[in-house]
């Protein structure tokens, strides 16, 4: 009987010792996914998502010369505006430690994302139903409306006042296409060739504004509105084609294209992208 004793008490105490070793073993470990950092495991994350991460560096067509939403600081190089902080927010939710900006312009951002050299614009990209057959968009995350900028001596304060005269356009925009279909409306004819002038960049465009080479400068308001001076006026009177900005990747990456998209879903629900705009003081000109 006392052998058989010794015997349980040994059983009993090495089951003990095992049942402590196995909740040392659980102490070590968490379940909390906060604890990992803020990027979801990797096992949940799309491929594309997923070799962003492993990359470790979130490469981003922006545009550099938009206050308010992509600009570069030619003296600093620092970057800023709401579009920078939609970036860097998506970096930080990614748990990307690093984001490479890559200037584009309306002509480049397509080609640039095609290449491969960039794995998202962020770029007052706007959704059309032509683009969206080469390029996923996300939810708009910004409504503007196209307007003019022009001197405040002009004259024009009406679709009837742009006969004869030559609007600056960025190349690759819609804005051409959009008055040209604004003023039809309106009974006046414009024309590509008689009416407008392209140009790569938009301070290019407000150069050419102020020297007197165009009369007017066409593209979204809020966009103009990093143009104003003491010189020159956005006519309230004339806004039209509402301009809804998305994300935009490659067509292939259709794992990358539904993430951003729950991402800004998301954004736009709990007040973030609201509180971009507001910081960076770009409230839309466009009121549906």
């Amino acid at each position: 009987m006392k052998n058989w004793k010794k015997l349980l008490a040994a059983l009993l105490a090495g089951a003990m010792c095992f049942a402590f070793a196995a909740c040392g073993n659980d102490s070590g470990a968490t379940s909390d996914p906060g604890a990992q950092g803020s990027q979801t495991s990797g096992e949940d994350l799309p491929a594309d998502v997923q070799a962003i991460v492993d990359r470790g560096v979130l490469r981003v067509g922006v545009k550099t010369d938009v206050p308010g939403f992509g600009y570069q600081d030619v003296l600093t190089e620092e970057y800023s505006g709401m579009e920078i902080d939609l970036a860097r927010k998506i970096a930080e939710t990614l748990g990307v430690d690093n984001v490479e900006f890559t200037a584009v312009t309306a002509a480049t951002r397509g080609q640039l994302l095609d290449s491969g050299d960039i794995d998202m614009v962020i770029a007052t990209f706007t959704i059309k139903p032509d683009r969206l057959e080469s390029w996923n968009f996300t939810t708009p995350y910004y409504t503007d409306a196209v307007s003019l900028l022009v001197k405040k001596d002009s004259g024009i304060a009406d679709f009837a006042d742009l006969e004869g005269k030559v609007i600056g356009v960025s190349t690759g925009s819609t804005s051409m296409e959009a008055l040209i279909a604004a003023a039809g409306e309106a009974g006046v004819t414009l024309t590509q060739g008689a009416n407008f002038a392209e140009y790569a960049t938009y301070p290019e465009i407000k150069t050419a504004l102020d020297a007197g080479r165009v009369d007017a400068f066409c593209v979204d308001g809020s966009i103009l509105s990093g143009y104003l001076d003491d010189s020159v006026e956005i006519l309230d009177s004339i806004k039209f084609s509402p301009q809804e900005y998305g994300i935009a990747t490659k067509l292939s990456n259709t794992g990358l294209a539904e993430y951003l998209d729950n991402l800004i879903a998301t954004w736009l629900e709990d007040g973030t992208i609201d509180q971009m705009i507001a910081d960076n003081g770009v409230a839309a000109s466009f009121q549906g």
